[in-house]
């Protein structure tokens, strides 16, 4: 059976035939009439169809249900921390936009920018650590390409940063793009630093000494590179002395030397007029080697291609090609630079295809191709959310407008609303997707509404987050829904106080009457009162239902009984008798509670109060017989003497 993870366009399906998995269905069951159905988000059952015209049918008696999901990379447990961290970034960025609109926040996404780059380094290190540390093959190798795609991300993202983040003075990208290739392409680092720390004269009898010496010049180290030169026998020679002294004398742009582009291009043309007439002369014929790095420092192509098979990538040249052809080059003029040193590029490996593309579209400034290149790594959307939520927030994504309406508020919703639904798939992870899909309303709202009610809810702990996850983005709807169900759920189970409490937060009056009902009738079979407290600050939520106000005025009763206030006490009680709210069930505990207040040192029924009481109790004599009900009888006959003894001595 083929299954592919996406529906591919006319267009596209040729490209996407190569990514279509075949998955082999096991047991006999499975061979026929195989049946399909989607589940939530990106899952789905395959179960055996019954075979009832089937003259020979198979033997289902181990009938089995298949559940096929894709593997989600962010789901992994070392991931979940890039997840967690990353969303707190996501949201500070979110106000740092909103602050934008009155006053320019620049300075504010460069820091944040730097917080996502920094989060993404700290993830690959604990890659790192953990391949380190894996005994397992497979699982090794698993954690060895996590690493490649978070390197990649990391280095896409570094670049971006430069050229559509930070606002560089001038506009002079070089320093930046230097350190890009420095940072990232680290060739011959260690070496150079080994043979500057022993600073030994005849370093060049190390057998990578010549190639890091021209790695150095390659990546625009000229310090380092003459330094490595004067550690050779004969750099007191003139051949090494003249090499030297071109590269002290190459002029630096900067916008700060106080010379404008034309003066310094004079300059820089007269240093590169000396520097050939230096190889012209043939003075260094006999170190082929200097000759090459007076050739690679005038911006020689054939020299940059002699060189190239010396890295594994044309982003190692891309920096010296800059500075050695075009120093004053802005960011708009990198784009004929990319394209000269890909021009060199051997094959490269499959793996860094991507990585060169995404590159190279970042150099040429054609964002569109940018978002759809980090849209096929895969890391499950990370990466694309969060560089076109920072790209659209610095307003760079305005050139996807030219020809359409509206395109780049919708694709950075689209990403994000993609992203936050993925997060909500997970057991854990729900809450963060949350948060992303409440950023992007009306529709991100929408989407939330309909997948929290979805959310399981295993326990009164999980039950109780989710409701505040949905007052929090003002899901009202759902918080009653969560309600009503956990309410359900736990009168079935016998828990009346529990489903009390759920449907008062529902503000559900059959939900609140059929709770109140079981808690009343618990109560008369003799458990305790629950939810007293809840009840007694319910407030105007007691009258959703009878049954509910009933049984906040009992627990009334029970506080007032407690705090020894008898007379409003029995005042309360005997309203609950006359009330055509009690159930029935209810009549003898009811007239039970008078006895004690019946019984009381000072009188606290008053004598009609008292006829009341009695003719509750005649009303209900076939219900309520035997001893209880005689010594009622007794007290209320006792009391009924006192209350009328004293109503005389008050007369």
């Amino acid at each position: 059976m083929n299954i592919s993870s996406s529906t591919p366009s006319i267009a596209n399906r040729s490209t996407l035939d190569k990514n279509i998995k075949t998955f082999v269905l096991p047991d006999k069951c499975f061979e026929k009439r195989v049946a399909c159905t989607w589940r939530c988000g990106n899952k789905f059952t395959i179960y055996p169809r019954s075979q009832t015209t089937s003259k020979t049918p198979v033997d289902c008696s181990g009938d089995k249900i298949l559940n096929i999901s894709q593997e989600i990379l962010l789901f992994t447990p070392i991931l979940r921390k890039l997840v967690n961290e990353s969303n707190g970034t996501y949201l500070l960025l979110q106000k740092a936009a909103e602050a934008a609109k009155t006053s320019d926040n620049q300075v504010e996404f460069l820091k944040l920018s730097r917080q996502y780059r920094s989060i993404i380094r700290v993830c690959i290190e604990n890659l790192q650590e953990a391949a380190e540390k894996e005994t397992d093959g497979v699982e090794k190798n698993s954690l060895l390409s996590h690493i490649t795609i978070f390197y990649s991300i990391e280095c896409i993202w570094h670049l971006c940063e430069i050229l559509y983040v930070d606002n560089i003075p001038g506009d002079i990208v070089l320093p930046f793009l230097l350190e890009w290739v420095r940072f990232h392409f680290p060739c011959h680092e260690q070496v150079a630093a080994q043979l500057l720390e022993a600073c030994e004269r005849g370093s060049e009898d190390h057998p990578e000494y010549w190639d890091t010496v021209i790695g150095m010049v390659v990546q625009g180290r000229v310090d380092v590179a003459r330094a490595l030169l004067k550690l050779h026998s004969a750099s007191e020679s003139n051949e090494f002395k003249l090499v030297d002294n071109s590269l002290r004398n190459m002029p630096v742009y900067s916008v700060y030397n106080g010379i404008s582009t034309g003066e310094f291009t004079i300059t820089w043309k007269h240093w590169q007029a000396e520097c050939r007439s230096k190889l012209s002369s043939r003075t260094l014929v006999s170190q082929p080697k200097l000759e090459l790095i007076i050739r690679l420092i005038i911006g020689e192509y054939s020299a940059f291609e002699s060189v190239r098979e010396m890295y594994s990538s044309w982003f190692d040249l891309v920096g010296g090609w800059v500075m050695y052809t075009a120093p004053w080059s802005r960011r708009r003029e990198l784009g004929a630079a990319a394209a000269a040193c890909a021009a060199m590029r051997a094959p490269a490996p499959a793996p860094r295809r991507r990585l060169e593309t995404t590159v190279r579209a970042l150099l040429d400034g054609d964002l569109h191709q940018v978002i759809h290149e980090i849209q096929q790594i895969s890391d499950n959307g990370w990466f694309a959310t969060h560089l076109t939520d920072m790209l659209y927030h610095c307003g760079k994504l305005k050139i996807l407008d030219m020809h359409q309406t509206n395109v780049t508020t919708r694709l950075r919703d689209s990403l994000i609303l993609e992203y936050g639904c993925l997060l909500m798939e997970h057991k854990s992870l729900w809450s963060v997707g949350l948060s992303y899909l409440a950023s992007c309303p009306p529709e991100g709202l929408r989407r939330a509404e309909l997948m929290l009610e979805r959310v399981p809810l295993h326990s009164n702990a999980k039950a109780m987050r989710v409701l505040a996850e949905a007052k929090k983005y003002g899901l009202l709807g759902v918080a009653q829904c969560v309600c009503r169900g956990m309410g359900a759920r736990r009168l079935s189970g016998g828990g009346a106080g529990a489903a009390l409490g759920w449907a008062l937060r529902a503000r559900c009056g059959v939900l609140s009457a059929r709770a109140a009902d079981g808690v009343l009738r618990a109560y008369a079979g003799g458990a305790p009162l629950p939810a007293r407290d809840l009840l007694l600050s319910a407030g105007p939520e007691l009258l959703r239902a009878d049954r509910l106000l009933f049984l906040g005025k009992y627990c009334d009763f029970h506080r007032l009984y407690k705090t020894r206030e008898f007379k409003k006490a029995a005042k309360l009680l005997v309203s609950l008798l006359t009330s055509k709210i009690a159930p029935d069930y209810f009549w003898e505990t009811l007239l039970l509670d008078t006895l004690p207040l019946l019984e009381s040192d000072e009188a606290v029924f008053s004598s009609s109060d008292t006829f009341e009481i009695m003719l509750c109790l005649e009303l209900r004599t076939k219900e309520f017989v035997g001893e209880k009900a005689d010594l009622l009888r007794l007290a209320l006959a006792r009391n009924l003497a006192r209350t009328c003894l004293e109503d005389v001595e008050d007369e």
